[in-house]
């Protein structure tokens, strides 16, 4: 068995980034060619998804699902990054809180919000990383972005800690809605754990540790065994993007990359966005495309076409 042009869902450890988690698959799973679709910081835990190959090129569909997110805010202590690791700046008692204020609270992040990235972020400004800046003791201005909060809910309360779950879109800091919890409730906080349960479609229970993974991936080099846990073949990965089939006397074409006019497919777009575009018969994945707008004023653009078309079986397999 091969392991490139596969989608790896792993559960990842608190401590390893993830490049340093591409590095371990590129080795466990012999292949050239990895990357994530989505960093997940070093102190986070849960779901990273990663891709091999031909993957490697469709990951970028990957970034745009919405995340979901398990987390621990301390309260009574503010840090320089907002989250565990950083340095403490400020501390101050913490006030008895009734979890109808945190709620409150909370829903000030529900939906679109303008959010100030941390000094110590993987963003660049002027080509270095925050990060290195705010480790040699600078610290510039940085922009607002708009971010998503889909939905932001309180699980449960402590006397100075409080869990939260959220859905959010990409870009999002949970650390950044820590630290400026605590400002609304005037109190210093931070983001004590976190742990990602969810990448739109992909979830923590389909994933496999690293370790057992990399065991996994040397019992299974060369030979026909079926893959290991959270090991995905590309029809699988993508079955959560809409379908268009394309007629028969077209197909040639697209694979040659003749991007499809309407004409040439079986229905209509009723969604915009990424979809597969499969063979007439249905059994063979053609290309992944952009849909812009939708019905009889759709535009259909090819984003990635496999000159091999990848056949489908029942399970999702390649054949």
């Amino acid at each position: 068995m091969h392991f490139d042009d596969r989608v790896f869902l792993i559960d990842k450890p608190q401590g390893l980034t993830s490049f340093g988690a591409v590095r371990r698959l590129r080795r466990a799973a012999r292949v050239q060619k990895a990357g994530h679709s989505g960093s997940l910081d070093p102190n986070a835990t849960g779901l990273l998804v990663l891709c091999t190959g031909v993957a490697t090129r469709l990951a970028g569909l990957f970034v745009d699902f919405p995340k979901e997110y398990e987390g621990r805010v301390r309260f009574g202590t503010a840090t320089d990054s907002h989250d565990a690791a950083g340095e403490v700046i400020a501390s101050a008692p913490v006030p008895a809180l009734a979890a109808s204020q945190v709620e409150e609270a909370l829903q000030r992040f529900a939906g679109e919000i303008d959010q100030t990235p941390p000094m110590v972020s993987a963003l660049k400004h002027q080509g270095r990383r925050l990060y290195e800046i705010a480790r040699a003791g600078g610290e510039v201005e940085r922009q607002p972005r708009r971010v998503r909060v889909h939905s932001i809910a309180l699980r449960a309360l402590g006397t100075d800690y409080a869990d939260i779950h959220l859905r959010c879109g990409r870009g999002c800091y949970v650390r950044s809605i820590a630290h400026d919890l605590g400002q609304a409730l005037g109190v210093p906080a931070h983001l004590e754990a976190l742990r990602r349960t969810a990448v739109g479609p992909f979830a923590l229970a389909e994933a496999s540790s690293l370790e057992a993974l990399e065991t996994a991936l040397a019992a299974a080099a060369g030979t026909a065994s079926p893959p290991p846990a959270g090991v995905l073949a590309l029809p699988a990965a993508l079955r959560s993007f809409p379908a268009l089939t394309v007629r028969a006397p077209f197909e040639a074409a697209l694979r040659h990359g003749a991007q499809p006019e309407l004409r040439a497919l079986v229905e209509v777009p009723r969604l915009s966005g990424p979809h597969r575009l499969l063979s007439a018969d249905g059994q063979r994945l053609l290309a992944m495309a952009q849909v812009d707008g939708k019905k009889q004023w759709a535009r259909v653009r090819l984003l990635r076409v496999f000159p091999e078309p990848v056949r489908v079986d029942a399970g999702g397999e390649a054949a």
